[in-house]
């Protein structure tokens, strides 16, 4: 569900990105902010996020000026992250979280914003429907709370014992964004002063200490909305960041690839055909592989010679889809070692093969490379178990290729189509009844529009 449109002037209000820690806690050289984490760094994730949230709720552009505030000796490199965002600023912040909220408050200063919005940089999941609320209710309070309720017990201790362990009723978790009036919070920092803003953790605090009647209100946040803070978290938000790929969905007839070029592996049956066909009658040339037309993928050789062939055929080639598969359903000590090569042949080295030989290809065009994974790559199942394995490989694969290509204006992403009604299947499972599956060309649909986005290091489910 879409949050109510909240209309304001972009210059009503200024976001305040705290992208300063060293991230200790993560016990990584980098800073927690600059990791990567499907496709992006966590910084350019919540930066996305907040100007995403109200991209279609300003009644004027261009969107809200933004500071983001990062360690003095990652300028350059927080610049070269962000600078395409017209109205993000990226300055050095302070010794501290507070100091650098006081550096971007003094920023702003020349032209200073009705109220600004301050938010943790490792906190990337936050929902554009917590930024309407924050923003909303702005509109009638000088400061505005996120939090959620706590469900851990919490206990007060006093040299190493329970001092007391108080009702969870009113207890709550805090969280970003933090929204103020902006002259109310720079006056408050100002009375505080810098040499006590290392005891306070947070901007409310801040506020309440010199405005000890004032009111923050709280609005609900999310228990998606957490801080990117150790190892763990860092697992979590990679899990999380699967599932919103796999919640994605493209606009209606998002489909731009006329006078494209593609290569298609597995595209004499099932997904494959269907893509093809999709693609050509959008106006995309489309050349085919699979081991009937002579390229097994499991072999490089042959992969190599496709490539040198397709681009010779079509001058150039802007995506690669790989949608070939095998199956063999058995109990792994009852499948032969040929059956058993043969399935991670295709299904994994054979993604290895495709992934190699497109690289310099996709480089001339800034393409993108499609993948295929199945819905069982989510976990390991009996009498799928090659295959299961090989299929989580290749979400692996899709990931980190991301990673590694975006600074060749390569984009790569992987599909995971759920039942699908395809010859692979029905040999598999024999006849089952059509209501349950899905049509190739559903999947081949997403998967061409897909191809028109500039997503990368997306495994969108269907």
């Amino acid at each position: 569900m879409q949050p109510d449109a909240v209309m304001y002037q972009p210059d009503d209000i200024a976001f305040v990105v705290l992208a300063g820690g060293q991230g200790s806690r993560m016990q990584q050289n980098t800073p927690k902010q600059f990791l990567r984490v499907a496709g992006k760094t966590i910084l350019e994730h919540t930066v996305d996020a907040l100007l995403g949230s109200v991209a279609d709720s300003v009644s004027a552009k261009p969107l809200p000026r933004t500071i983001v505030v990062v360690p003095a000796d990652a300028l350059s490199l927080g610049k070269s992250l962000l600078g395409h965002h017209k109205t993000v600023e990226v300055i050095a912040g302070g010794s501290s979280r507070q100091g650098s909220t006081l550096k971007a408050l003094q920023h702003l200063r020349g032209a200073a914003p009705k109220s600004v919005v301050i938010h943790d940089a490792a906190r990337p999941f936050v929902s554009s429907q917590i930024v309407h609320d924050v923003i909303d209710a702005l509109q009638q309070f000088e400061a505005v709370d996120v939090a959620i309720s706590t469900t851990d017990t919490v206990i007060v201790e006093r040299d190493g014992f329970i001092q007391s362990i108080p009702k969870r009723n009113h207890l709550l978790r805090g969280q970003t964004p933090q929204g103020f009036r902006y002259g109310t919070l720079l006056s408050a920092y100002q009375e505080v002063g810098e040499d006590r803003l290392g005891e306070f953790t947070d901007d409310c605090g801040i506020y309440l200490e010199c405005n000890p009647m004032g009111k923050v209100r709280i609005v609900e946040g999310s228990p998606e909305n957490i801080k990117v803070t150790d190892s763990v978290d860092l697992v979590l938000a990679d899990e999380l960041f699967r599932m919103r790929c796999g919640r994605w969905t493209p606009d209606a007839g998002g489909m731009d690839v006329r006078d494209k070029r593609a290569l298609v592996f597995g595209g004499t049956r099932g997904i494959g055909q269907a893509i093809t066909q999709v693609l050509e009658s959008a106006g995309c040339k489309v050349a085919v592989a699979s081991r009937s037309t002579g390229c097994d993928i499991a072999d490089p050789d042959q992969v190599e010679r496709t490539f040198d062939q397709t681009r010779k055929d079509l001058g150039h080639i802007d995506f690669v889809v790989n949608s070939a598969g095998l199956l063999a359903r058995r109990q792994l000590h009852l499948q032969s070692i040929e059956e058993v090569k043969d399935m991670i042949g295709v299904n994994f080295l054979g993604a290895l093969n495709v992934a190699r030989a497109s690289h310099d290809r996709l480089q001339e065009t800034r393409g993108m490379l499609l993948q295929f994974s199945s819905s069982s790559y989510t976990r390991g199942r009996a009498e799928y178990t090659p295959y299961s394995a090989s299929k989580a490989a290749v979400v692996n694969l899709t990931q980190g290729l991301a990673e590694e290509w975006q600074a060749d204006g390569i984009r790569v992403n992987c599909v995971v189509p759920g039942r699908t009604d395809t010859p692979m299947r029905r040999s598999t499972f024999g006849d089952e009844p059509a209501r349950g599956l899905q049509s190739p060309y559903e999947v081949a649909l997403t998967a061409c529009r897909l191809l028109s986005t500039e997503q990368t290091g997306m495994v969108v489910r269907i």
